[in-house]
């Protein structure tokens, strides 16, 4: 399960709101309902890393 992927969501809509989310999802090519189900792997989690920091213009925080 992707805990993680999922903690990246949650972030990127606390800090943008429904269009971060948006942002996010087109981004990484994985929707949020499709991340809750995507193993949270190296690769994947890579990709949200910078997708979050593009979104945010910050450094994607560390979830574990």
């Amino acid at each position: 399960m992707a805990e993680i992927l999922i903690k990246y969501y949650q972030y990127v809509s606390e800090e943008k709101g429904f269009s971060g989310k948006v942002q996010l999802a087109t981004s990484t090519k994985v929707p949020s309902t499709q991340a809750a189900m995507e193993p949270d792997s190296p690769e994947l989690l890579k990709v949200f890393k910078q997708a979050v920091e593009k979104i945010t213009n910050k450094p994607a925080p560390e979830f574990n």
